[in-house]
């Protein structure tokens, strides 16, 4: 049935509505339920005459009528008495502005209808709906109009038509809160002006001043008699009748003019805390009509096609707009009806519209705890809008939804909200400034369940690629706890997080001591998941202090790896992983030769036939191919022991950028280090630039062509007048290599470019070299002796790095006696 759940919740709050009030029900009912405490179904049509009479009998018969309404056992006979529907649909339709109490009363009538979704034709047939918005809009209208005349009056200026018009457009685009009611601040006591009755050119001929003043305030001074009858008392529109029937009102307003006129500051604070007063009764009277009437709405609008039509009749502005009240129940009703309709996108950019980030803060510090969690729900829904995030921010919602972290019953919702706000890089930096990342990562520490939080943990992830907030996730050995609880419960997820962590220059030395559990638990674990985020970690840290080889060796992945390596055997992440793990190794010399001797290399190749679509493992691949090439011990094996330079041809005009940029690397070695296959690189770079020279020429002379038929149609052209490619098949290049080199060399942009990781997009760690200097180092050795080869990785002393010669003979045979 729709909203039943919210109606449950809410059915205490309808019942004060009106007739019912908290200390019990309004002076009409009060007075039925006094001379009629049995008041029932069987006297309906003795209810529905006393809405033929005066005003104050149509308000007794409908209290009578709700009576007999609120109970669900008579709702359906009350269905089946059009005569009663239709003098209640009539009575609201002519007489709601003259009296709150009627039009609450029988709103709250059909709302007892609402409440079922059976019932929902009967208030479709009456258009109670339609009604009920042109009250709400007319009951806002009006009390806008009197918080703005008691502005006016506080401002001692207020009196010219000018500073009224300010006070108006002040009211209508501040975002400040109204003030409390009862906790209204006092008008600070400012000098009054020195000449209130303005100058006129011709002077009145009655000479009655005071008529200045009542059109001004007539509005405020008939609200004192809202018990009597609000139809005169508020729909004069600021004028007064002479047969209005209220010569003692007349005669109060002459004595509040009087009032006002004098000069003394404290009769005129007294006048306006009197203003305020009376409009505080008016407004609790209001809003007991409007919580009936936006609850009747709410549960009709359980109906997609009449929410529809409650929007295009501006129900979100309305609901905004009553934002501003004081009364819980009232907001607690209107933020549900605006949760509700935040999930259309419509609505939602309307609510941005009408500035409703500007007043939900308020409603946090109300200290009521199910309206804040009401209110983080509304803030939820609009949250998965990017712009909206960004006026939340601005408005300062961070710190606010940061200290309901701790808080049991908004932890939840809180968690995430802010997980939504840390989708943004400009945003993760600000968390820095809260104690947010601080909790959120104790939170996960001190968590005795096996898995953690799953918002939670998805907002660490995202904080920790900020560099700042991965530090105060470390700071107090938090990194050890993390660690240790990943480890037990093999939470990918944690892991993940950890991964993060490693992926920031300055945090890597700390991961030193846990890379033998990384290691060791590749070969031991079966869940490929976490298996795939440890191998990320490994991944990571490309640390001249670790001597890989002996990780490789002392935990037995060689076997492992080539295992991973075999297509279709295991899922793309752990593969793609374990490439990058390879090419973290490789930069290491004698893992470069571990991997040749082991046939690693070759089932890379492998892998590059089987996964040529997958870009990213393409280029991973390659990326190895650069590490083992860069070292002179390996070069040789990969040039002429593998396909590998083959294949980085065939990949050389590949349309992927990063691919490219990595092969001409790779080819720019090979180049260097062996003069045969210099000419075959040197001529597949000729034909590709002059064949894609070709084919634009081609095309131009195609169009021209075209052109030339055009204008000369019976044209015929003998010869043709650009070589087609066929010839450059069959030429021979001699001279023109080294030229045809660097014409290639400056269209490619890569004279400066490494193609190393740190200039890719794909999170690879850092190179420690530039490309044209190591390409120099390369070209001098290649032409020199080795008698004066040395070690490159210098004289430091390492963790892990042993003190073994890196001579490629001296390798083979460790190798092979290990």
């Amino acid at each position: 049935m729709g909203h039943r759940s919210a109606i449950a919740s809410h059915r205490s709050l309808a019942r004060p509505h009106t007739a019912m009030s908290s200390s019990g029900v309004s002076s009409s009912s009060n007075q039925v339920k006094a001379e009629s405490p049995d008041i029932s179904i069987n006297h309906i049509d003795e209810y529905v005459e006393l809405l033929y009479e005066d005003l104050s009998e149509r308000i007794r018969g409908s209290a009578m009528i709700l009576q007999v309404a609120r109970n669900p056992d008579n709702l359906e006979e009350l269905e089946k008495n059009e005569a009663c529907l239709s003098a209640l649909s009539r009575v609201l339709r002519e007489d709601w502005r003259k009296s709150l109490d009627l039009s609450t009363n029988i709103i709250y009538i059909f709302f007892c209808f609402s409440t079922y979704t059976k019932f929902h034709p009967v208030i479709v047939q009456y258009k109670i709906g339609s009604l009920c918005m042109d009250v709400i809009d007319y009951e806002l209208r009006r009390y806008e109009s009197m918080r703005n005349e008691i502005d006016v009056r506080k401002n001692p200026l207020g009196s010219t038509p000018l500073s009224a018009k300010a006070s108006k457009e002040k009211l209508n685009n501040s975002s400040d809160d109204f003030l409390d009611l009862m906790n209204e601040e006092r008008p600070k006591e400012m000098e009054p002006p020195r000449r209130r009755i303005p100058e006129l050119k011709q002077r009145p001929k009655s000479g009655n001043w005071s008529s200045f003043h009542s059109s001004m305030s007539s509005s405020l001074i008939k609200s004192q008699i809202l018990n009597s009858s609000y139809h005169e008392a508020l729909s004069s529109n600021g004028t007064q009748t002479p047969d209005s029937g209220m010569s003692s009102s007349g005669d109060m307003k002459a004595t509040s003019n009087e009032a006002l006129d004098r000069n003394d500051p404290k009769v005129k604070k007294e006048e306006i805390d009197r203003l305020n007063k009376q409009l505080k009764l008016f407004a609790k009277k209001q809003e007991q009509l409007l919580r009936v009437a936006f609850y009747l709405l709410l549960n009709m609008a359980e109906n997609v096609k009449l929410e529809e039509k409650m929007r295009r009749k501006n129900i979100v502005k309305m609901l905004v707009k009553a934002l501003d009240r004081q009364n819980i129940d009232l907001l607690m009703l209107i933020t549900t009806f605006l949760k509700k309709l935040s999930i259309v996108g419509d609505n939602k950019d309307d609510m941005s519209d009408l500035n409703i980030v500007a007043k939900l803060p308020r409603l946090f510090q109300s200290g009521h705890s199910d309206l804040v969690q009401v209110t983080l729900k509304l803030v939820f829904n609009l949250s998965f809008d990017g712009s909206i995030r960004k006026k939340m921010i601005a408005a300062g919602y961070l710190p606010m939804l940061v200290m309901f972290i701790n808080d049991e019953k908004h932890h939840g919702i809180a968690v995430k909200i802010l997980y939504h706000m840390s989708l943004d890089d400009k945003v993760k930096a600000l968390f820095t400034h809260t104690e947010c990342v601080q909790m959120a990562t104790d939170a996960i520490i001190l968590n005795l369940n096996s898995k953690v939080d799953l918002d939670l943990i998805a907002l660490c992830i995202n904080l920790s690629l900020n560099r700042r907030n991965a530090q105060i996730m470390v700071e107090g050995n938090r990194l050890h706890s993390l660690m240790d609880r990943a480890f037990k419960y093999q939470d990918n997820l944690l892991m993940k997080l950890l991964r993060n962590l490693s992926q920031h220059e300055s945090l890597q030395p700390l991961f030193i001591d846990y890379v033998g559990d990384l290691a060791r638990i590749l070969t031991i674990c079966d869940d490929e998941s976490f298996i795939v985020e440890c191998l990320g970690i490994l991944g990571n840290l490309s640390l001249a202090d670790l001597d890989y080889s002996q990780i490789l060796q002392n935990f037995q992945l060689i076997p492992w790896i080539r295992n991973v390596l075999v297509p279709g055997t295991k899922m793309d992440d752990l593969v793609l992983d374990t490439i990058v793990y390879l090419g973290t190794c490789a930069h290491d010399e004698l893992c470069a030769l571990l991997f040749c001797r082991a046939q690693v290399v070759l089932s890379l190749i492998e892998l590059l036939k089987a996964k040529q679509e997958d870009d990213e493992i393409v280029l991973q691949i390659i990326f190895v191919f650069q590490q083992i090439l860069r070292h002179e011990s390996t070069r040789e094996y990969m040039i002429k022991e593998t396909e590998s330079p083959a294949y980085l041809i065939d990949l050389m005009h590949d349309k992927n950028s990063e691919i490219r940029k990595v092969c001409d690397y790779c080819l720019d070695i090979i180049a260097i280090s062996n003069n045969e296959w210099a000419k075959r690189i040197k001529l597949e770079k000729f034909r590709n630039h002059n064949s894609q020279w070709l084919c634009m020429v081609e095309s131009q002379q195609h169009e021209d062509n075209n052109e030339d038929y055009n204008e000369q149609e019976e044209e015929e052209h003998d010869l043709n007048t650009y070589l087609r490619g066929e010839y450059l098949d069959n030429c021979d290049l001699y001279n023109s290599n080294q030229t045809n080199k660097e014409n290639e060399d400056n269209d490619s942009n890569n004279s400066n470019n490494p193609a190393s990781p740190s200039n890719s997009t794909y999170g690879r760690p850092a190179s420690s070299f530039a490309r044209s200097q190591d390409l120099d180092d390369l070209y001098n050795m290649s032409i020199s002796t080795k008698s004066s080869q040395g070690s490159s990785q210098g004289d430091n002393s390492f963790i892990f790095k042993s003190n073994k010669s890196l001579d490629a003979d001296c390798l083979h045979e460790e190798f092979l006696m290990a």
